[in-house]
């Protein structure tokens, strides 16, 4: 009989054996999974982070507007949005993050005109574009003023285009005169 109960506390404690066995094994597939779920979550969140960090835009101006003299000129047309900050019924960027943007503005002048824009951080002029119609000349041409500025802004900075002096610009409904703007990486 003795022979007997050891056989059978063999065969339980063999059993047990097995069964702990598979329950490690078990538990390190979930280990593995769960850490591969964490790894997925991460990335996700970085993701979605990065994103946030996104910022351009290019606008535009679909119509001419030859006697314009106003202050701000204000791009309607929005042609590509990535994230936020830029404001089709101002002109103006607000910057959602702190960081380096670079900033770029293309004007034409009205026929036989001149304009003179300025890109301005929170009223402060940086860069001018000249789009100058020369004196005396009798030939009908417009002229194309461009210029591009590199701005370290804090959350909240604002930047417009603005007009220095000057009469007037030329657009078209595929948009000549445009502002565009984006964060470095």
């Amino acid at each position: 009989m003795s022979k007997s109960i050891d056989e059978n506390l063999n065969r339980t404690v063999a059993k047990f054996d097995t069964q702990f066995t598979l329950s490690e094994h078990t538990q390190r597939k979930f280990s593995s999974a769960l850490a591969s779920l964490e790894t997925a979550q991460t990335n996700l969140s970085k993701s979605i982070d990065d994103k946030n960090k996104h910022h351009a835009f290019t606008a535009g101006i679909s119509s001419r507007n030859y006697g314009w003299t106003g202050s701000t000129l204000v791009f309607p047309l929005v042609i590509y949005s990535e994230g936020t900050g830029y404001n089709p019924s101002t002109g103006i960027f607000t910057a959602p993050t702190a960081g380096t943007y670079v900033f770029y503005v293309s004007v034409q002048s009205a026929h036989q005109n001149t304009i003179f824009l300025d890109i301005v951080l929170n009223g402060s002029s940086k860069v001018r574009a000249m789009a100058w119609y020369g004196s005396g000349n009798n030939v009908s041409i417009s002229q194309t003023g461009t210029n591009l500025v590199i701005l370290h802004l804090q959350t909240g900075d604002r930047v417009w285009v603005k007009r220095y002096s000057g009469t007037g610009y030329f657009s078209h409904d595929i948009p000549v005169t445009t502002f565009s703007g984006f964060k470095l990486n």
